[in-house]
């Protein structure tokens, strides 16, 4: 779950909503203060703040967002069928459009067309009350569009937690594979750390699975008999792929597996089966076992 990905949607929804609040707060009372003091006064204060908030900080946050919200805004089509995706693009596009654009093409115009204008100038009156108004509007779409933008971003990060520990299942982990040669390497792990419901989540709800003596069993319950009796003797795997041949949605992993295990005696014997997988690629983009066959291949 910690990859750069998953860190980079952290960031973009931390400096969004970090975003949303600084305009939040111009919107709601800052704006307003100003529109209440003498209009020379209104104005110089905005200028400064102008002048002010042209500052590093600001800017690495501000900028730096956008710079996540770009590289998210790439990931979420080369990812599309991962969890989240959706929610990546959407937060990405209101970020860069709603706040970033609206910002550039209508707060700074007039933010330099304020600049120009003396505040003890005859006109200033004027300009300063439709700054306000204008100024005001579009500082409303950019509070609204950060602040969804860090919204979409926190669901995308609950699909992928929700995907990683599915609620009510009582799994400790349940990590997926998202590249077929990462199936043989998760099994191992789980199988490993004794996690038998994770385990199981690699395998469809009427997964195929040879047993060594030819018996094919059908089914997660069928199957958790199989495993279980394997972690029961205290199974432990490290496995190799040494071949992967993938067409559309299905794969075909041919894998070496070498281990011990405890026999009956309580003697701890070598194992090693050479496999066959067969995967489907799922709705979230993660693969799973659709038949499994451990002793099919002859040892090299």
């Amino acid at each position: 779950m910690y990859n750069p990905i998953y860190v980079l949607t952290f960031v973009a929804a931390l400096g969004s909503g970090f975003v949303a609040g600084i305009f939040f707060a111009f919107s709601n009372f800052v704006m307003k203060a100003l529109a209440r003091v003498p209009p020379a006064h209104g104005m110089a204060t905005m200028q400064a703040i102008n002048v002010v908030v042209l500052n590093r900080w600001f800017f690495a946050v501000f900028f730096g967002t956008a710079a996540c919200c770009l590289i998210l805004a790439i990931a979420s089509f080369v990812r599309w069928q991962r969890p989240g995706a959706g929610y990546l693009l959407v937060g990405s596009l209101l970020y860069l459009i709603g706040t970033i654009l609206v910002t550039i093409a209508c707060n700074v115009p007039l933010n330099d067309a304020l600049a120009a204008v003396d505040p003890s100038s005859a006109n200033a009156g004027r300009v300063w009350t439709n700054y306000l108004k204008n100024w005001t509007a579009w500082n409303h779409v950019r509070t609204i569009a950060a602040l969804v933008a860090a919204a979409s971003f926190s669901f995308a990060l609950c699909r992928v937690y929700l995907q990683v520990h599915p609620r009510g299942s009582g799994m400790t982990s349940a990590a997926l594979p998202y590249k077929p040669e990462d199936w043989p390497r998760v099994f191992e792990q789980h199988l490993n750390a004794g996690d038998l419901d994770a385990v199981l989540t690699l395998y469809e709800p009427e997964a195929h699975f040879v047993t060594g003596s030819g018996e094919t069993l059908v089914g997660h319950d069928a199957i958790r008999k199989a495993l279980g009796a394997l972690i029961d003797a205290k199974t432990h795997f490290q496995s190799r792929v040494a071949r992967s041949e993938t067409l559309g949605e299905v794969a075909q992993l041919y894998t070496d597996f070498e281990g011990t295990r405890v026999d009956e005696s309580g003697n701890t014997v070598s194992v090693r089966n050479n496999a066959i997988e067969v995967l489907r690629r799922q709705s979230d983009g993660s693969w799973k076992l659709i038949m499994g066959d451990p002793n099919v291949r002859p040892a090299p």
